[in-house]
């Protein structure tokens, strides 16, 4: 992507989980929830796998097999920029046109540690966060905190200031969105690159290879969409992604296609 000029063209952004939803959706299709998910604890059983490790602090514990907690939760929505510099947000069942600008939005519903990659299909993915710029650079998120995230080619010290601007490239183009209680040790989990990764990611470049490995894992997952609007949101646009199987509720995965129109 580059930065550019806005065009009035609506934009949206459509949403496909790793499970094979690609198809656009209607508001049909949206689970109904009420306000108490995005809080409710559940029972879910703990998962060790490969490449975790849990957070350090305030020391380092044994994973339990059991645990009390929110079923893993992202909220994620697009925001426009007009052509008069207003901001908005973008209608999910709306086309973008090129000179369309974006940002995307995220956030999750508990402490846990947030990844997100744009890639172009078939290609490498390019690291948006962790970003130097924003959370002081850690990946290790807040519940409830928004992060609205710059684009992987903005040169600005304040992220603020760039805007994804939609080309003519044909390529399908994606957002994937990966929210973890524990630490990743094959994703980034600081700008650059930690040394565990540096033989997949170098320069902000992430390796087909990795990502195509968290989509065949995200493909045995079980995910729910649900109508902020039904949840009594203040978003108009956001959408909530669950990961609702209580089994393995280690990692929720996202995969957000940009919905390019004519």
């Amino acid at each position: 992507m580059k930065l550019g000029n806005l065009n009035t063209s609506r934009l949206a952004i459509g949403l496909a989980v790793f499970v094979g939803l690609f198809a656009a959706f209607t508001s049909d299709a949206l689970g109904q929830v009420n306000a108490a998910t995005w809080d409710k604890p559940e029972t879910v059983q703990r998962q060790a796998k490969p490449k975790r490790q849990p957070h350090p602090t305030p020391k380092p514990t044994v994973r339990p097999k059991v645990q009390r907690a929110p079923l893993l939760t992202v909220r994620y929505r697009v925001l426009i920029k007009r052509a008069d510099g207003t901001v908005g947000e973008s209608s999910m069942a709306s086309r973008f046109h090129t000179g369309d600008q974006l940002r995307l939005a995220v956030t999750a519903n508990q402490e846990g540690y947030l990844y997100v990659i744009y890639q172009k299909e078939n290609q490498d993915g390019l690291v948006m966060f962790p970003d130097s710029r924003v959370n002081d650079g850690g990946n290790y998120v807040s519940k409830n905190r928004e992060f609205i995230l710059p684009p992987v080619d903005c040169p600005l010290p304040d992220p603020n200031g760039c805007w994804y601007t939609v080309s003519d490239d044909p390529a399908k183009e994606f957002f994937i969105i990966v929210f973890s209680r524990d630490q990743i040790l094959d994703l980034p989990n600081t700008p650059g690159g930690a040394e565990a990764v540096k033989s997949a990611l170098a320069n902000g470049v992430l390796k087909k290879e990795v990502i195509d490995s968290y989509i065949t894992s995200a493909r045995l997952q079980d995910y729910k969409i649900y109508s902020p609007r039904a949840a009594g949101s203040s978003s108009r646009y956001a959408v909530w992604v669950t990961n609702v199987n209580r089994s393995d509720n280690e990692e929720i995965i996202v995969r957000v296609p940009l919905n390019k129109g004519t």
